[in-house]
């Protein structure tokens, strides 16, 4: 059993997990992604060069990949790539190669902040309110941009004047209400067909750059419910991420999506989650025993620090 980890960049915790569930199959770890010199080819079992999404070579590079390393599962890690491989659905069952996404159509709405904070609405999922700037009294307001691919984070602005001077494309970004509340990222493992099986939460205790860098897991049954909920109406496929904000005033508030892992999922996979060892017994067919939950560490706490690779270019992996 071979499984491809696209966009794999630096990527190596998620490397390092699929190579422990695929090493007592004899399975490998292939990694593919754009840059020939990215971290994730000193790591993987095999490295692919795979052209940018947008490239017109980029499907039928993909699908030889599959085929040459007869990939089982293909794991998307890129917001970019996520609709235009679910779009390949089929030509990819061609290859043997199963892919951990739900409908083309409901992975857009995730991607897009503003269609996925109407769809909430209309479910009768909370979500943060959108702000009326033409109002002073609705700053201070959070700005992010609508595309979730484009985005490295958010804006705050402080007051109108402020938000003026910006001179922002109002139909490209969502304005909502700032709050200072806590914060979580809530992870989610579904079967391939679409059904959630089981949620880990994690509060997100210090951010750097938009991506958690201290988070610990936490036992909090509303938000393990909620992501549950939300995950079985999108028909999310796979592992998942959603994050919202909460506390004891205000309740639950989703504020975004991420349909795939997480950059600090890893906490919830270590924690107990084990998705890659599941995914892979899903495709074994072994589905009670991927399907049964699994006891989680609550307490368990990340502290992500950064870790320089020291290669020569000439050493034979690039």
């Amino acid at each position: 059993m071979n499984v491809l980890l696209t966009s794999s960049s630096a990527k190596i915790q998620l490397i390092e997990a699929f190579k422990d569930a695929l090493r007592p199959r004899g399975g490998q770890l292939v990694a593919a992604d754009s840059d020939p010199t990215c971290c994730s080819v000193h790591f993987a079992d095999a490295f692919e060069l795979l052209p940018r999404d947008d490239d017109p070579a980029y499907e039928d590079r993909l699908v030889s990949i599959c085929q040459g390393h007869k990939i089982d599962l293909l794991i998307p890690t890129r917001d970019g790539e996520l609709v235009r491989i679910a779009k390949m659905r089929d030509r990819l069952a061609e290859a043997g190669t199963l892919i951990t996404l739900g409908d083309a159509d409901a992975l857009a709405a995730c991607m897009d902040k503003g269609r996925l904070h109407q769809f909430c609405r209309e479910q009768g999922f909370p979500v943060l309110d959108v702000s009326d700037v033409t109002d002073t009294a609705a700053f201070p307001v959070f700005i992010r941009h609508r595309n979730s691919s484009l985005t490295g984070g958010g804006i705050l602005v402080e007051d109108r004047k402020s938000f003026e001077q910006l001179a922002l494309k109002m139909d490209d970004h969502l304005v909502q209400s700032f709050v200072e509340d806590r914060e979580f990222s809530c992870d989610v493992l579904s079967s391939l067909e679409g059904e959630p099986l089981q949620a880990v939460v994690r509060e997100r205790l210090r951010l750097v750059n938009g991506e958690s860098w201290r988070s610990q897991i936490v036992n909090m049954p509303v938000l393990e419910q909620l992501t549950l909920e939300l995950a079985r109406t999108l028909k999310l496929c796979g592992h998942n991420l959603i994050q919202m904000f909460w506390s004891e005033e205000n309740g639950p508030q989703i504020i975004e999506v991420n349909p795939r892992f997480g950059g600090g999922t890893n906490l919830s996979l270590k924690g107990g989650l084990a998705s890659p060892e599941r995914l892979l017994l899903m495709i074994e067919g072994k589905l009670e025993e991927a399907y049964a939950p699994r006891p989680i560490e609550f307490g368990l706490m990340s502290l992500r620090y950064s870790r320089d690779v020291l290669v020569k270019p000439d050493s034979g992996r690039f």
